[in-house]
């Protein structure tokens, strides 16, 4: 994992991209944008942690996708193109390219949210809003940390009472049941108690009731002012292209070709472009390691 890298840059140049990014995502109703965006933010995810941190979701954005692939042309009969009949239903090819939109705009989206809880730890996150909304900032934190916690928790607690006998694999259902209702008591008890402790330390240290300080100072230099100019610049011309319907496939009352043509080019490029800047900047950096271990 880089240390430098997009770590290096300031959090609200990196809280800007990612806002860009998101609108991208939203914006750009196109399949081969879509696609070009999911496949840059999972080389991204390889290049920060070896797509450590994307393992851990892969099952869930596997099953959310082909969810969504399966159901929209299901659900939605609108088009003028029949493929096939399902169970005496058509199925429109309009329905199937809105699926195949859907499934890769909430892809990429949520691939860009676990890229930004890697990038923005909790001291960025603090540093960002801490000022806005102390109590905001400190629950929304408390709140993404608890999910990843809770679970490596109640595994902890699984494991223990084992050894007790209690399992909620083995056995009748009556019996798992009960067993799994004791690890969750458990499980809230002791995060409860622990909140509270939380609570009582942070109002002792008087968080929140006067401004607060940083541990690490964040101060924008050139290079962050180069980037953020890059990102506005490129975030502007993305949303221009949008404007001007060139990212964004037409699927009624007449079904567009899914072929780029002319200027879409251009803003595909711009696209392409904004999604490879943390990969420049974490290539660079990684290249730069590579160089000077060859050298020692």
């Amino acid at each position: 994992m880089s240390l430098r890298g997009v770590r290096s840059l300031h959090p609200v140049v990196m809280l800007i991209y990612y806002v860009v990014i998101v609108i991208g995502f939203m914006l750009s109703q196109h399949p081969v944008f879509l696609a070009v965006g999911v496949g840059f933010l999972v080389v991204f995810h390889f290049l920060i942690d070896r797509g450590q941190q994307l393992k851990n979701w892969i099952g869930m954005l596997i099953t959310l996708t082909v969810f969504i692939l399966i159901l929209t042309p299901i659900f939605n009969r609108r088009g003028n193109h029949i493929l096939f009949y399902l169970f005496g239903n058509q199925v429109m090819l309009e329905a199937v390219m809105q699926g195949i939109i859907l499934a890769l705009s909430l892809l990429g989206i949520m691939l860009t949210f676990i890229s930004l809880n890697q990038i923005i730890t909790q001291e960025r996150f603090l540093y960002l809003f801490a000022r806005l909304s102390p109590q905001w900032a400190l629950l929304s934190m408390l709140s993404v940390r608890f999910v990843p916690l809770l679970k490596k928790r109640l595994k902890e607690i699984e494991e223990v009472q084992k050894v007790r006998g209690f399992s909620i694999t083995q056995g009748s259902m009556k019996a798992r049941a009960k067993h799994g209702m004791l690890f969750l008591q458990t499980l809230l008890t002791g995060s409860l108690e622990q909140s509270i402790q939380t609570a009582d330390s942070m109002s002792a240290r008087g968080y929140g009731q006067r401004k607060r300080t940083h541990y690490q100072s964040f101060t924008m230099t050139i290079k962050d002012w180069i980037a953020l100019v890059f990102i506005l610049l490129t975030g502007a011309f993305m949303i221009f292209g949008w404007w001007l319907g060139d990212s964004v496939l037409s699927l009624l009352p007449v079904l567009e070709t899914s072929q780029l043509e002319q200027r879409e080019w251009l803003f595909l490029i711009n696209w392409a472009l904004l999604l490879a800047f943390p990969l420049w900047i974490e290539g660079k950096e990684l290249a730069k390691w590579k160089y000077y271990l060859r050298k020692i």
